[in-house]
């Protein structure tokens, strides 16, 4: 759907919040009645289209292959951060970019940065030793030298009790006597005043996403927590804030849990936002979140990568939340899952970020021929890297598989008319109607004049930002700043979202 100063900003039913729940009432004569109920219609999670390989090695220090850390739109191009494994004739494992001005075709500049094997011409921005570079993020309220911010998992490690070197020698040093004192049956608590591992997680900042600078001070001390896997740091325009997604556990599961805070460091003690519960099935874990925003309404989203144990395979789903705290999933089935045409990956892991793609909307996908279980027992024969592509708007569906209704919560009417993002099958149709808002208590939800569902032309097609119409007209001017609500009937239909 078109955002411009003329289209109002869409809402996408990605929950039941914008939806009124109906509400009972009796009459003068004491028989029940309900107020305007939902009916007939249900959230449906949207499997993405996918698209060929976009990204492949190509250069001799990708032969140990590639693995995709962020995609960004930026400047009037897409920017990737991508990390490589280390090979035979390149032993260290990399961090790299590449750019493009249509998602699909990929330049690797030579950045001048990073000497490898005697040259500087590539486009290697470091090793991961010194940093892996995990989500890479714009920040809009920072001073040009530092723009550019990321985050990324370190250690600290201690020695009765006093800050060792981050050496090679104080990592071997440290390990041997927490091994040797585990063996002669010392306690935890013993064991770490002696010499402790601490997990953190570091800032770096950048001008330009490419000269990179490690912030002295860690952003936060996570103690012995692990970080072993995706961890995502963001600016939330709408509260000003910095946040991060990070591995958590909860007992022996997998989970997410998220910090942040209004400074870039000094962040506070992790929540748990996003755990499994008794709706999943017994044996999986959230394994990653790839947390990002949504083109066009700005919703927070996550496409956690969901960890079936017994069958050893990782598969993508939905979430979505209003306030980045609260986290729901419309439904416990694959957006992106493990078949994808001809091919049946092991593993398929999402990445940020959601971004539009000409007149398509695309999340970058990792995908890897092996399960989880067989990791590390050979190389892997395949990893691709592929685009998870919707319509705009298009992740979960409203849909009425016969005839169904319902009416939204009031919202304030922009004036700019109403446009719909639905798909009818044949005989399939939609109708609209503004009511006032319903009342409580309740009383009969009555529509607008000259709104009503017998004066609205019905819609029928396949359209992502169709103008709606009473009697041939759609202009909402007379509206504009009234609080209203809408109502809708469809029948064989699907509604992704509205606006109006």
């Amino acid at each position: 759907m078109m955002n411009d100063e003329n289209t109002p900003i869409p809402l996408p039913f990605l929950d039941w919040y914008d939806i009124w729940p109906g509400q009972a009432g009796r009459d003068e004569h004491g028989r029940s009645w309900v107020q305007a109920p939902p009916q007939g219609v249900c959230l449906r999670v949207q499997p993405a289209r996918m698209s060929d390989t976009f990204f492949q090695p190509e250069r001799p220090w990708e032969e140990g292959g590639l693995g995709p850390k962020v995609v960004l739109f930026d400047e009037g191009r897409y920017r990737m951060w991508y990390g490589v494994a280390a090979s035979e004739d390149y032993h260290e494992n990399l961090v790299c970019y590449a750019e493009s001005t249509d998602g699909f075709d990929w330049a690797r500049p030579e950045l001048g940065i990073y000497e490898s094997h005697g040259s500087t011409a590539n486009n290697i921005v470091c090793d991961q030793n010194t940093f892996s570079l995990n989500a890479v993020f714009v920040d809009p309220s920072a001073p040009p030298p530092e723009r550019y911010k990321a985050i990324n998992p370190d250690s600290e490690y201690y020695l009765r009790g006093a800050l060792a070197p981050d050496t090679g020698e104080t990592k071997r040093k440290i390990r041997e006597i927490r091994r040797r004192m585990e063996l002669e049956g010392h306690t935890p608590e013993e064991i770490d005043a002696e010499a402790e591992i601490r997990r953190t997680v570091r800032g770096l900042v950048s001008p330009d996403g490419l000269h990179w600078s490690v912030l002295d001070e860690p952003l936060l001390d996570v103690g012995k927590t692990m970080l072993d896997t995706q961890n995502i740091a963001a600016y939330d325009d709408d509260t000003g804030e910095y946040v991060a997604y990070l591995r958590g556990h909860l007992g022996r599961r997998r989970c997410v849990r998220r910090t942040g805070g209004k400074d870039f460091g000094n962040w506070g003690e992790t929540r748990m936002v996003m755990m499994l519960d008794p709706q999943d099935e017994p044996d999986e874990d959230i394994y990653t979140s790839a947390y990002c925003r949504c083109p066009g309404s700005g919703r927070r989203l996550m496409f956690p990568s969901i960890f079936h144990r017994v069958a050893a395979t990782l598969d993508v789903h939905l979430a979505a939340s209003r306030d980045g705290w609260n986290w729901s999933r419309p439904e416990r089935k694959p957006i992106v899952g493990c078949e994808i045409g001809d091919e049946v990956y092991g593993c398929v892991f999402a990445r940020p970020n959601l971004l539009a793609l000409g007149d398509t909307w695309g999340l970058p996908c990792f995908c890897i021929d092996q399960r989880h279980d067989t990791w590390g027992a050979g190389p892997y024969k395949q990893r691709d890297y592929r685009w998870a592509l919707w319509k705009p708007d298009r992740l979960v569906a409203l849909e009425a598989a016969a005839e169904g209704q319902f009416t939204t919560i009031n919202r304030v009417c922009e004036g700019k008319g109403m446009f719909l993002n639905f798909q009818t099958r044949i005989g399939g149709w939609v109708r609209v109607a503004l009511v006032h808002p319903p009342s409580t208590p309740p009383m009969p939800v009555t529509a607008l004049d000259g709104f009503g569902m017998d004066d609205c032309d019905p819609l029928e097609g396949d359209e992502v930002s169709q103008a709606v119409t009473w009697n041939g007209n759609g202009d909402l001017s007379s509206l504009k700043g009234r609080d209203i609500c809408v109502q809708i009937r469809m029948s064989r239909a699907k509604l992704f979202s509205m606006a109006f």
